[in-house]
């Protein structure tokens, strides 16, 4: 951290810190929670602890509308397009937060759509900031939008990355098919390696309920596969457009609220740990979709029933029968058999659980996120002082 803290230094001194860029609303009530100790502390990246270093941050809201008339109409059409593509982009996002960034030595996005419109728009910058953008799904992103749009989408993508400095990548599997689909130069990238607050997810000591939770409102998700396997009591928060198959009273779609209280962060996690298993249905994808909740449900001693994706970050870490249950994606009877067989074996489960929870504390603590920021901070700093 010195290195850092030495080259932040001199930043505040020049009055032209970090600027960490996301959506703001939820992060802003999640600061204050935090504070209180009400929730957990990774959904900032590991931000928290560079501020804790003295070092000049500012968070700069994503969603921030701009200020005319004329600049929110222009917003409007490029949100319904948007919609129409499947492919999210945005010049008037990054107008509106110019002098944000204009104000930094570096800003850092932490969501594909705002990272791809911060490459894609640069020309209304300043031109002194170091640009960084974060990817949690780049390589599969073309094939997620509508057919018609994809040729556009795919060279909108290569621009968007010629206008950032630095890449980085939440899983290894996603940035090395990102590198070679957009030709992207290796040393242009990087890995960000995800990490948890195990002080707030945390076991208790209590008997489980018998109910399989599944959590995520990622389009990634597979929830189609979870809801063709054969598995009851069945709970599922999502923000997702999603209703239970005709016939199905024991399956849940949880929103907003749960029996009228808000889903919390401490909500969630009770619902963790008064859960039997907790399942992670994802498709095939390069993206390492489903992250947080697995390493949260694993952190509260959870048994974790994950798909063995193309993305799965750290596989070698997960060892399936030991501190997890791996399953083949987008198959409804591997599913469900995994599912009734930690169902019929407490013992196992309770040992998965056990060894899920060391596993949290040993490979996934908010320590390694901290020390990605860290070195990514380094690394793009080093790029504005060489350029200098």
């Amino acid at each position: 951290m010195s290195g850092v803290a030495l080259k932040c230094e001199a930043a505040a001194a020049e009055s032209k810190g970090i600027t960490i860029l996301f959506p703001g609303a939820g992060r802003n009530r999640r600061l204050q929670e935090t504070e209180a100790g009400q929730s957990p502390r990774e959904f900032f990246y590991g931000a928290l602890e560079l501020a804790a270093q003295g070092i000049a941050l500012r968070y700069a809201d994503t969603r921030q509308d701009p200020d005319t008339i004329l600049a929110n109409a222009r917003l409007w059409a490029e949100r319904a397009r948007n919609r129409v593509s499947g492919f999210g982009l945005s010049r008037q996002r990054v107008a509106a937060l110019k002098s944000e960034i204009d104000d930094a030595r570096l800003a850092i996005s932490f969501t594909d759509g705002f990272s791809l419109s911060l490459g894609r728009h640069r020309e209304l910058l300043g031109g002194g900031t170091v640009l960084a953008g974060g990817f949690h799904g780049l390589a599969d992103m073309p094939d997620e939008v509508a057919p018609p749009f994809r040729p556009w989408a795919r060279a909108q993508i290569r621009k968007s990355i010629a206008g950032l400095d630095h890449l980085f990548f939440f899983g290894e599997a996603d940035r090395q098919e990102a590198i070679r689909r957009f030709e992207i130069p290796e040393k242009k990238t990087s890995l960000f390696r995800f990490g948890v607050d195990t002080d707030f997810w945390c076991p208790e000591s209590k008997e489980p309920a018998d109910y399989v939770l599944s959590v995520g409102s990622d389009p990634k998700r597979d929830y189609a596969t979870l809801l063709s396997a054969p598995v009851s009591a069945l709970r599922i928060i999502t923000r997702l457009n999603l209703k239970a198959p005709q016939g199905r009273t024991d399956v849940e779609i949880i929103r907003g609220s749960y029996h009228n209280v808000a889903v919390t962060d401490t909500v969630l996690r009770n619902l963790y740990r008064e859960a039997a298993i907790v399942a992670v249905p994802v498709r095939d994808v390069f993206q390492p979709s489903g992250y947080s909740v697995t390493l949260q449900a694993m952190a509260c001693g959870k048994a974790v029933v994950l798909s063995r994706i193309k993305g799965l970050w750290d596989p070698y870490v997960f060892v399936s029968g030991e501190n997890c249950v791996l399953v083949e994606p987008e198959n409804s009877q591997a599913l469900g058999d995994a599912i009734a067989h930690l169902r019929a074996n407490l013992a196992l489960r309770n040992k998965i659980g056990e060894a899920a929870r060391a596993t949290a504390v040993r490979s996934f603590t908010l320590q390694r996120m901290n020390d990605s920021l860290a070195a990514l901070v380094e690394r793009c700093l080093h790029l504005r002082d060489a350029g200098a």
